[in-house]
């Protein structure tokens, strides 16, 4: 499996948390992982090969220019460096033609071969939304998407992409323009360029059980959820991938709110 992360240091202790959580959940498989950065040291490198234990994976260096995006809107718990996914048709192997994107700030619960190996039925990538009713329905007119049965607003923080559809839909040249053109809309960084970008060639899996974040939770831990209900059980045996996005992080609270710091906890020691 490719897989693809972008960071700089301030990041290196959640992917080395993720990277261990990958490692004890997916011993049976084989991983290229590429990791983009422009600030990151020799000892961080090390870090993350010790947190990948005996885990069949080799880690390339992929290093990007730091004023690429220097134009770029962030959030404030963002750095630049959320943006170099953008890269990817360039920066990437052309021998790669398909990788997994995944956030630092996740942990893997269960092995990833599935996901993988999803048929993209045409689509450029696959992703999960996060959003739900009012507040998706704004996002999507925020950025000039139509509304329509089917479509999500994609949190962009797992994404399994078709590179080589990728690269014949855009270039990076294209995307540089797409920011300065839209940058006073860019509320939520590259993820808004994705959504936009990507609005028709996407295809939406299940959050709950591959971007499962602390919202998606509440949202189907409630009786109104029906027959898609869940509660933390149901995460231990089916959940794939956990996502502490948003800005109350597990490794910054001494007391994290959050009903999913237990996948956290068991993964940070490294």
């Amino acid at each position: 499996m490719n897989i693809f992360v972008s960071l700089d240091s301030n990041y290196i202790h959640p992917l080395c948390v993720m990277f261990k959580s990958l490692a004890s959940t997916n011993n049976g498989n084989s991983f290229d992982i590429y990791v983009a950065y422009s600030s990151l040291t020799e000892e961080d490198f090390a870090l993350m090969r010790k947190a990948l234990g005996n885990l069949d994976a080799r880690i390339h260096r992929v290093p990007v220019d730091e004023n690429i995006f220097s134009g770029a809107p962030v959030l404030d718990r963002l750095s630049k460096a959320t943006y170099y996914r953008l890269l990817i048709g360039d920066i990437i192997p052309e021998s790669v033609d398909r990788l997994l994107y995944l956030d630092p700030d996740i942990v893997i619960n269960k092995d990833l071969s599935d996901y993988y190996n999803t048929d993209l039925k045409g689509n450029v990538l696959a992703g999960s939304g996060h959003l739900y009713n009012f507040n998706e329905f704004v996002n999507l007119c925020r950025l000039g998407i139509k509304p329509k049965k089917g479509r999500r607003y994609i949190n962009a923080g797992i994404l399994l992409i078709d590179l080589k559809k990728w690269r014949e839909t855009v270039t990076v040249k294209q995307i540089l323009a797409f920011i300065q053109k839209n940058i006073r809309i860019l509320f939520l960084a590259d993820q808004d360029v994705i959504n936009v970008l990507f609005s028709d060639k996407m295809l939406c899996t299940d959050e709950r059980i591959y971007n499962l974040d602390e919202k998606t939770l509440k949202h189907f831990s409630r009786k109104s959820a029906d027959r898609n209900r869940i509660n933390l059980d149901w995460v231990r045996k089916n959940t794939a991938i956990i996502h502490f996005n948003g800005k109350n992080k597990p490794w910054n609270e001494p007391d994290y709110k959050g009903n999913l710091g237990d996948f956290y906890e068991k993964n940070k020691d490294i």
